[in-house]
């Protein structure tokens, strides 16, 4: 039988197989073939068909991966659909889980600050949850409003709140994990201190799917700041930026350091900047923007101490008011710079404002001495290419830089674009590894980045993390081909 129709073949026989013992999740399954109901908002243009099922709690996920162990098939789970680097796109025929329809809100204890939760729930729906409390949940991904929490807690996203409230780990306490054989096992504890047994609460975390199916999600989260100011510095250049940074994070820990290069703000709607900043292009030669926020109870001190900084640099200044606050921080989280906010998701979703074209996006992360020598280096390698371009939006308070390739021309030969993106971006591995610097912040390895893990991490360490999946996974039926 010819491969493909041997593949459809197992693909029907484990849909018939679910709608056998579990008719409602049957009738919530189906084939998918296409990248649109397969992909999510990387560069992949393509996946082989797969059984698509919509989970709606724990026990039909256990249903669903039992199935698919005894049928010999792959599982893949997915959230929200916005990674950018294709861990939740089967490379094999697969089953696909999808739990973002696990939207349960278990337990909300204020008191104990902690909340068991279904993983469908969007991150911006936590925040929503806990803001009548006086609480907030601080990992603040870009797609805060789509990102499932499920999701982040796989890939351990971070987000703009990073450089002082951390990535998704420092705010998770326990995970209710599908094991590949169907098992419903809790790791971690509600309490605040934990140490009995090995850690398995943050193996799990940031495992990308590949050790199990997380289907709850025990977080924890502190009080809603009492006041948080939002600052914006335009300079001449990205050099003038970083070292403008470096002096502010020598004298302050703010909630927020971001920075948008003159790549990122030409590909931006860039709108809501100009009545406070004036127009980009009057910036200077390489404009370059400056998000820095501080939070808490020495606001007013913390801010004017900040302003001073900025002012002894030549910085253009502004205070951000509440009404300006969400068109600023769209420029930062949406804009195509980085992706788009299409439904569904699609690599179509990443384009440019004159049309579809070849992109490729990193996220990688550098010593903060080193962020000067990272930035000059990617654009370097950037321009080295012929119709090449880049574009920078960073965590600029952590180190974590996210770059997105661009071919400029746009032309009809895709594939011939693809590979050189893909040879610029090798190089800028290359340069980000000798700097001491690692090839994930927050996006994970999913399938487009394995290679780059392995060159990261070494031989012995990688076989560490084989290891450890054959232990949990024997068949390697977790989201095969995915992060190692």
């Amino acid at each position: 039988m010819h491969a493909t129709a041997a593949a459809h073949a197992v693909l029907a026989r484990l849909l018939d197989a679910i709608t056998s013992h579990a008719p409602e999740l049957g009738s919530r399954a189906r084939i998918a073939a296409s990248i649109e109901e397969l992909g999510d908002e990387s560069p992949i243009t393509s996946a082989p068909a797969s059984l698509v099922v919509e989970a709606r709690c724990a026990a039909e996920v256990q249903t669903a991966v039992a199935l698919a162990a005894r049928h010999g098939l792959p599982v893949v789970p997915r959230g929200g659909r916005t990674g950018l680097v294709g861990g939740a796109v089967p490379v094999v025929p697969s089953l696909v889980i999808d739990v973002s329809g696990i939207r349960s809100i278990h337990e909300l204890d204020i008191a104990g600050r902690y909340a068991h939760l279904g993983p469908g729930l969007t991150v911006a729906e936590v925040g929503e949850m806990l803001a009548p409390h006086g609480m907030f949940y601080p990992p603040d991904p870009a797609s805060v409003s789509r990102a499932t929490l499920g999701g982040t807690v796989a890939t351990n996203a971070g987000g703009l709140r990073c450089v002082k409230y951390g990535v998704t780990e420092r705010w998770i306490r326990s995970l209710d994990v599908v094991l590949a054989d169907g098992r419903l096992v809790t790791v971690g504890h509600r309490v605040i201190k934990d140490v009995t047994g090995l850690d398995l609460t943050h193996l799990m975390i940031g495992s990308e799917g590949t050790l199990g199916v997380i289907v709850g999600v025990g977080i924890t989260f502190c009080p809603i700041p009492v006041e948080s100011r939002l600052a914006l510095a335009a300079l001449g250049s990205a050099n003038e930026a970083i070292a403008l940074a470096g002096r502010v994070l020598d004298t302050l820990t703010p909630s927020m350091c971001e920075l948008l290069d003159a790549g990122a703000l030409l590909a931006r709607d860039t709108g809501p900047l100009s009545p406070l900043l004036g127009p980009v292009s009057e910036w200077g030669a390489d404009p370059t923007l400056l998000m820095i926020e501080v939070d808490g109870s020495a606001v007013e001190t913390e801010h004017a101490a900040l302003m001073d900084l900025l002012a002894a640099a030549g910085a253009r200044t502004h205070t951000v008011s509440p009404d300006d606050l969400d068109g600023v921080l769209s420029v930062r989280r949406g804009g195509s710079a980085v992706r788009s906010a299409g439904t569904p998701p699609t690599a179509e979703a990443l384009v440019s404002a004159s049309g579809a074209r070849p992109v490729l996006p990193q996220d990688v992360s550098v010593p903060l001495p080193r962020l000067a020598e990272a930035v000059a280096g990617i654009r370097s390698i950037a321009s080295g290419f012929e119709r090449t371009g880049s574009r920078i939006a960073a965590h600029l308070g952590d180190g974590n830089l996210h770059v997105l390739l661009v071919d400029e021309v746009g032309d009809a030969d895709h594939d011939e674009a693809r590979e050189r993106l893909q040879t610029a971006m090798a190089a800028i591995v290359d340069t980000v590894l000798s700097l001491g610097g690692t090839v994930s912040g927050e996006h994970g390895i999913g399938s487009l980045k394995r290679a780059y893990a392995a060159l990261d991490l070494g031989e012995d360490v990688m076989e560490m993390h084989r290891s450890i999946k054959l232990a949990l996974d024997p068949h390697s039926l977790m989201n095969p081909g995915t992060a190692f």
